[in-house]
Parts: structure tokens; C-alpha cells; sequence
């Protein structure tokens, strides 16, 4: 009976080990997460004398290609250099739920894939006020920034809900027309 025991202790403790195997390490507090958040805080600063507009072309590729939930939004270097100015004509008081920020939580880190490359995650709550409806948005959005051997910005995912972006350029559009 005792051997019985011990093998089925034996049984049990092998199987409840957790490998130790992983396939990234994440840091919050690395040079590419802080690129990233100083991005995010300059693309909120758009139209201040905080604004850097030299910024995001220190770090993004040239080559930069990507994803976007948005049809008819393609990705590249050009699209998301236009991005802060775009967004600022569309909408005012825009807000990011950034981590340690007490409007709001938000999640940003880095992830060192052994066979992945170099990831940047934002997860969080972009919030604005429509220039042209004046219709007060807000929406769980999730950015992922891929980076090159070079240490640039080589890959943009972005998943947001596109109606509001769309109904503003819409309304933006026909006021144009009048």
C-alpha cells in the first residue's frame, strides 16, 4: 500500500509541474514600450506646443505595412503619419486610457518572441467628441506595433470599431459640400 501511495504522489506531482518553457518575454518597461507610450501621449498632443511632429518618423519604417479593422483604411508609413492631424480634424477632446493615467486603465507592454520578432501591444479606451456630429464616441480599440532588426516600426495592426471614424468623415464630408 505504501508503494501504491508513493507512486500515486509521484504521479501527482509530475503531472501538476508547469513546463518552463516560454515563448516571450514581456517587459512594461523597456525602450520600445516607452516609444510607444511617448507615440501615444504626442498623437493626444496633436495641436499643442507639446506636439513633436518629428517624432513618429523617428521610429516608423519607411517600409511600414500593416492591418486595419477599418475597410477601406490601408496601412502604411504615409496613412500613419496623417493619422494624428486626421483624427484632431475629426474629433476634439480625444482621450487614451494609458496604464498609471487616472482617467482610465489601459494595457501596454512588449513582447520579445523567441521565433516572432519584437511586439508592442496597446490595449485601452480611446474617447472624443465629433467635430461635425458632436456625438461623444468611445471604444475599446487594440494597437500592435511590430519592430524591425533595425529598431523601427515595421508593422502596424489596428482593431477599432470604424462607425465612428466613418460617421465623422461622412459628416465632415457634407459639411464640406454646402
Amino acid at each position: 500500500m505504501k508503494k501504491f501511495i508513493l507512486l500515486f504522489a509521484t504521479i501527482l506531482f509530475v503531472a501538476c509541474q508547469q513546463p518552463t518553457d516560454s515563448i516571450a518575454v514581456v517587459k512594461s518597461d523597456d525602450d520600445k514600450t516607452m516609444a510607444i507610450e511617448k507615440m501615444l501621449k504626442n498623437y493626444l498632443s496633436y495641436g499643442t506646443d507639446s506636439y513633436d511632429a518629428d517624432y513618429d518618423q523617428s521610429i516608423v519604417s519607411m517600409d511600414l505595412a500593416g492591418n486595419n479593422s477599418i475597410p477601406g483604411f490601408e496601412v502604411n508609413a504615409e496613412s500613419f503619419f496623417a493619422t494624428d492631424a486626421e483624427h484632431h480634424a475629426l474629433f476634439d477632446n480625444i482621450k487614451m486610457s494609458l496604464p498609471g493615467d487616472e482617467a482610465g486603465w489601459g494595457g501596454l507592454h512588449t513582447n520579445y518572441y523567441e521565433d516572432s520578432g519584437i511586439w508592442t501591444h496597446y490595449w485601452g479606451t480611446w474617447s472624443a467628441t465629433g467635430r461635425f456630429t458632436g456625438n461623444e464616441v468611445s471604444q475599446f480599440i487594440h494597437l500592435n506595433w511590430g519592430w524591425g532588426e533595425d529598431g523601427k516600426i515595421v508593422f502596424h495592426n489596428i482593431h477599432v470599431d470604424g462607425k465612428d471614424i466613418w460617421a465623422e468623415a461622412n459628416a465632415a464630408e457634407a459639411a464640406g459640400s454646402e
